[in-house]
C-alpha cells in the first residue's frame, strides 16, 4: 500500500486515481512494474498449482465472484462472457454485471472495467483499460492482455476485491 499525496489515504500500488479524492496517484507509484506480460500468460497457466485447491477454472464449472466483506456471491452461468463495472444514469453501454451496490464508484471501479469470459475451457480476465487498473492476487493485468483466473484467485477492481470460486453444487 501507498499513500495518496494529497489526502494520504491508502491505495493500493498501481492505483492511478484516488478513490477518496480522485488526485493522480504519483508516477512512481502507478507505474505497472508488476503487470503480468502479455507472453507469460501460457507459462503462468501452466505452472498454478493442480492440486484442486488452485486449479484453472473452467467452462462447465459453477463459478461465484464474492465480493469481500459480503456474504453475497454473484453466480457465473448462462453466458460465455461478462462485463464487469458500474452502471450509472445515461450511460450508453452498461455492465453485465453492476457492482454499485458494494461501492464500486468509492473504491475506483470504472463503468466498464474488467471483461471476463471463457477461452477454450479456461476463464479470463482482461483490463478494459480502466483507470485504476485490474490485479489477480495482486499481479496487473495490462489492458487488454487475457489473463487466466484459477479457483481462489482473488480479483482486484481499482480497490474493490473478489474472490473467484468454484462452486461444488449447481445454482
Amino acid at each position: 500500500m501507498i499513500s495518496c499525496h494529497v489526502c494520504h489515504a491508502s491505495v493500493y500500488y498501481g492505483t492511478l486515481f484516488c478513490p477518496e479524492c480522485c488526485a493522480r496517484v504519483s508516477e512512481d507509484a502507478s507505474s505497472p512494474t508488476n503487470a503480468l506480460p502479455a507472453d507469460k500468460v501460457e507459462e503462468i497457466i501452466a505452472e498454478k498449482p493442480s492440486d484442486g485447491s488452485r486449479s484453472p477454472l473452467q467452462s462447465g464449472d459453477s463459478i461465484s465472484l464474492r465480493v469481500a466483506g459480503n456474504n453475497v456471491g454473484i453466480p457465473l452461468f448462462g453466458q460465455q462472457e461478462y462485463i464487469l463495472g458500474r452502471a450509472e444514469k445515461g450511460q450508453a453501454v452498461i455492465p453485465d454485471i453492476d457492482l454499485n451496490r458494494f461501492g464500486a464508484h468509492e473504491k475506483g471501479v470504472s463503468r466498464l472495467h474488467c471483461h471476463l469470459r471463457f477461452e477454450g475451457e479456461s476463464l479470463l480476465a482482461v483490463d478494459l483499460g480502466s483507470a485504476n487498473g485490474t490485479f489477480i492476487n495482486d499481479i496487473r493485468v495490462l489492458p487488454d492482455h487475457p489473463a487466466p483466473l484459477s479457483d481462489g484467485d482473488i480479483l482486484r477492481l481499482g480497490n474493490l476485491v473478489i474472490e473467484v470460486t468454484r462452486q461444488s453444487g449447481a445454482y
